[in-house]
């Protein structure tokens, strides 16, 4: 009988299988697709921040950063001694019109309380520190700097995690799992994503499709943070010499990952131009879907042993944060695993039985 076994290789099975050799346990982890190429982390903006509501989610956000910081030194193997995720530290900028100030202020409340270092400004001064984007309808503004926040390549990110593992002891296999009663160890770490709900019946985790598109404008401004506009719900960064950005509209129940290429004359650019009138010039250059592992509960992450098993941790759910929260819930499943605890962030605030009971803890800043 194995020790450990972890299905699904992705961002959180391949972090998770890091933390667990690194403590010395005996790792096999089971991916359907090596490939990765429907997975949720490399079709991801890649971001890492600390800008969210609950507090779990921004102290999580706050080891992202240092892990990331961190990574040539821990995740360096004989293969690769000098590890990278390309990471870009440009920061996260958030706008909120009325709607959502209230709540924004509330949420600085658990940013105080967390340390998080988030800088917060009215809506009428914003053009004083961002001169391109245009003040209408925006009430209160919150943003960070100093290499706090920012984006990496996500590929890179889980190759270095997953390479580590291995010179570890980890095994990757190819493999699928339709049962849970089917895998014979004495733990098992269900990391399937956006699958949870085909393994596990019993958890609302589904596929929510996303579409990101690539755009190109003849004036660029490669010190943009990664924006996100609460007022219309369209996010932009910069790529390169290009810019990413992703709709507002999602969709449950897709049946392919085709990009809604209406949304982009319909909904993103009209958004974009009037918040960054630099952007009425733009241009379509390209664009991708992807599958969010949507909690329909209340987008937070799923984390925990479940009750109705004896051996079986989850972690899913994590509603276009798995990439960024993936050191912290690797470390924090090792921590409950080995010790019967968590010891470093408490995140019994995203058991199972909270979702079993249809307890909503919502967490309102999903991009």
């Amino acid at each position: 009988m194995d020790d450990i076994v972890v299905i699904g290789g992705g961002i959180i099975g391949a972090a998770t299988s890091y933390f667990l050799s690194k403590e010395g346990r005996k790792v096999k982890v089971i991916e359907k697709d090596p490939t990765y190429k429907s997975a949720s982390f490399p079709l991801s903006l890649g971001g890492f921040r600390r800008q969210f509501f609950q507090k779990e989610n921004i102290l999580l956000g706050k080891f992202a950063k240092e892990f990331i910081f961190q990574m040539p030194e821990v995740l360096k193997t004989k293969k690769n001694p000098e590890p990278t995720a390309s990471v870009v530290p440009n920061g996260y900028l958030f706008l909120f019109g009325s709607e959502h100030a209230q709540e924004q202020y509330e949420a600085l409340k658990n940013h105080k309380e967390c340390d998080a270092g988030t800088k917060n400004i009215k809506g009428s001064d914003l053009k004083k520190i961002f001169p391109y984007v245009n003040d209408e309808g925006i009430e209160t503004v919150t943003y960070t700097d100093n290499k706090m926040e920012g984006w990496i390549d996500p590929h890179m990110f889980h190759s270095a995690f997953k390479n580590k593992a291995i010179e570890l002891g980890a095994e990757f296999i190819k493999g699928e799992v339709k049962n849970i009663s089917d895998v014979k160890a004495n733990i098992i770490v269900s990391a399937v994503g956006y699958l949870t709900n085909k393994l596990i019946g019993d958890i609302p985790v589904v596929p929510q499709k996303h579409t990101v598109f690539r755009v190109k404008c003849p004036k660029h401004i490669p010190e943009m943070p990664l924006t996100s506009d609460f007022t219309t719900g369209v996010y932009w960064r910069p790529e390169g010499k290009e810019y990413l950005a992703g709709s507002p509209i999602s969709t449950f129940d897709a049946n392919d990952l085709e990009p809604d290429w209406d949304h982009f004359e319909e909904l993103v650019w009209p958004a974009l131009a009037k918040r960054v009138p630099i952007f009425e010039e733009l241009k379509l250059t390209g664009g991708w879907a992807g599958y969010y592992d949507c909690n329909k509960l209340d987008n937070n992450a799923v984390v925990g042993k479940h009750p109705k098993y004896n051996n079986l941790y989850l972690a899913s759910g994590f509603t276009g944060r798995g990439l960024m929260q993936a050191p912290g819930i690797g470390r924090a499943l090792t921590e409950l695993i080995t010790t019967g605890s968590y010891q470093s962030i408490d995140l019994k605030a995203f058991s199972i039985e909270r979702v079993l009971e249809n307890k909503k803890r919502p967490e309102p800043y999903v991009l």
